[in-house]
């Protein structure tokens, strides 16, 4: 609805014109009447009309003045001049103002509704032009630049209000599954977002950018409540046209955070771009706001997993001993520690996985197993499973890899494989104890020491020594990577009672002090604190 003021001297005219003008019908809300030019210009300032109607003699401020300042107020006012046939030459004056057109007294109401129809018009098409330039300037501000302060200068120029609360949200279309459809999907598809917005929230909701797979929206309202529930009413808006059970393809929604002031519309869009990482652990056709971010990242269990997590060197113990039950209490594990990654989760998922094949790729060749016995392209294998869209789909793509890996390994171990598995698993859930030595693996498997000893090397292709060295410093690494504990702590985390031999331990086998290397490792994973 387009709001217009009517300004007459005549109180009688001003009342027929009220209630026999089709204000509804022609979307017009007639917001406000006066009878003089001063009061006028007092209900333009309040009401902000799109249109103005208004007599051309009248107290005080007459019509030709009046519309000046309307002008002034709103460049984009459409005046609609109402005056008697002695007053023409005012009338043409008031065109030459801009004033729309003119009707002449007696007022025939038919040709008032015509001319009111034409004014409608003319604001939906300056409202069209408008929102069309706004947008543009909106676009701008997505990205931070030495421009934002000019571009928030123009939004000032075409009466828009900087103060205004802001969200950016985002919606994406699976790409796998929208790369198969056809044109005429697609352009469906399309038709239904370019619809979005242009009903009762248009005023409020601009689309700002859009690609086959993203859409950009940005909303604003002066109030904080009322840009809750426009988020809301978009969200479901979306949602109506693509429902969770959508038949052919997934559209996953993000918003960033509420920011008072449009100079921040960069850092929501920053914002919904992060909580947009989200639906690799929530899955496809989810609406993810930027505030869940935190949730994940404050889980306290899933922080003591980080601290202690390597998923190369847990996993593997369990792949080699060919036990299930094992390998899933690992992948658990995983699970957790990636959720605590929040929106990170994806890259951590694809390092920690690559990672895990490398050193699987070395574990296995130590005991006489080449990985490309099991999959023709390892490389592709590690494809499918970080490509696989979700957190929940990547783990479970990785269980049926690594299920693959432990029915192989169960299949072809020598006898002896089995038992050295089983001192493997021991020793990966007893490394921390100060007093662990070959007597005491040897003994929890029911071997004398020295046998044990002598088809440990056979088997794992290293001594027992240096096997219970290598875990204990590749665990000692880690938790020095992770920067959370002092290195005493470290020391008796890792099975050293003495802080001192277990850095002279470090130092022989990294070749470098823990001191040394924690120095050198924390710039690289803070670059903020340089």
């Amino acid at each position: 609805m387009y709001r217009a003021i009517l300004c007459d001297d005549n109180e009688i005219i001003l009342e027929g014109l009220k209630t026999q003008v089709q204000w509804q019908k022609l979307g017009i809300e007639l917001s406000a009447t006066a009878v003089n030019g001063q009061e006028a210009l007092s209900l333009i300032q309040r009401y902000k009309p799109d249109i103005l109607i208004t007599d051309i003699r009248m107290p005080y401020i007459d019509g030709l003045e009046l519309s000046r300042k309307a002008r002034m107020l709103n460049p984009q006012i459409v005046i609609l001049i109402i005056s008697a046939y002695d007053d023409f030459e005012y009338a043409r004056s008031a065109i030459h103002l801009g004033a729309l057109d003119y009707i002449l007294k007696p007022i025939n109401i038919d040709s008032l509704n015509q001319l009111l129809a034409t004014a409608a018009d003319t604001c939906k098409k300056q409202h069209h032009d408008q929102h069309t330039i706004i947008t543009n300037i909106f676009k701008s501000l997505l990205i931070p630049s030495n421009r934002t302060a000019e571009a928030l200068a123009l939004l000032d120029e075409n009466g828009v209000m900087l103060d205004q609360y802001c969200c950016v949200m985002l919606a994406e279309l699976n790409q796998n599954r929208t790369m198969g459809l056809s044109e005429e999907i697609k352009y469906s598809i399309a038709r239904k977002f370019s619809g979005i917005g242009k009903d009762n929230i248009a005023d409020n909701v601009y689309q700002l950018e859009v690609t086959d797979t993203q859409y950009l929206f940005l909303l604003t309202s002066v109030s904080r409540l009322q840009l809750s529930i426009l988020r809301t009413e978009l969200f479901q808006r979306i949602r109506g046209l693509f429902p969770a059970n959508h038949d052919y393809t997934d559209v996953s929604i993000a918003a960033g955070n509420f920011y008072l002031g449009l100079d921040h519309i960069s850092r929501s869009y920053a914002d919904a771009k992060e909580a947009m990482k989200l639906h690799f652990i929530k899955g496809s056709n989810a609406d993810l706001l930027y505030e869940e971010i935190a949730v994940y990242a404050s889980n306290e269990k899933a922080k003591q997993i980080a601290a202690q997590m390597d998923s190369g060197i847990d996993l593997i113990p369990a792949l080699k001993a060919g036990n299930r039950d094992a390998v899933n209490l690992r992948l658990n594990d995983l699970r957790q520690w990636l959720l605590q990654k929040g929106s990170d989760s994806y890259l951590y998922m694809t390092v920690s996985i690559g990672s895990f094949y490398n050193n699987l790729s070395r574990e296995l060749e130590e005991s006489g197993i080449n990985i490309r016995e099991l999959f023709d392209d390892p490389v592709s294998e590690f494809s499918k499973i970080t490509s696989s869209g979700t957190l929940d789909s990547c783990i479970e793509n990785l269980r049926t890899s690594l299920y693959q890996i432990c029915d192989y390994i169960t299949k072809n171990q020598s006898k002896y494989g089995k038992i050295i598995s089983e001192a493997l698993a021991y020793m990966q859930t007893h490394y921390q104890d100060s007093n662990l030595n070959i007597d005491v693996v040897a003994n929890a498997i029911g071997l004398s020491p020295s046998y044990f000893s002598t088809i440990f090397r056979s088997e794992a292709g290293i001594t027992f020594t240096d096997y219970l060295i290598r875990l204990r410093m590749e665990k000692a690494k880690t938790l020095l990577e992770n920067g959370n504990m002092k290195i005493y702590e470290i020391s008796q985390q890792v099975g050293y009672e003495n802080a001192a031999y277990f850095s002279a331990a470090f130092k022989k086998y990294f070749g470098k002090s823990p001191s040394l290397f924690t120095s050198e490792s924390t710039p690289a994973a803070r670059p903020d604190q340089r």
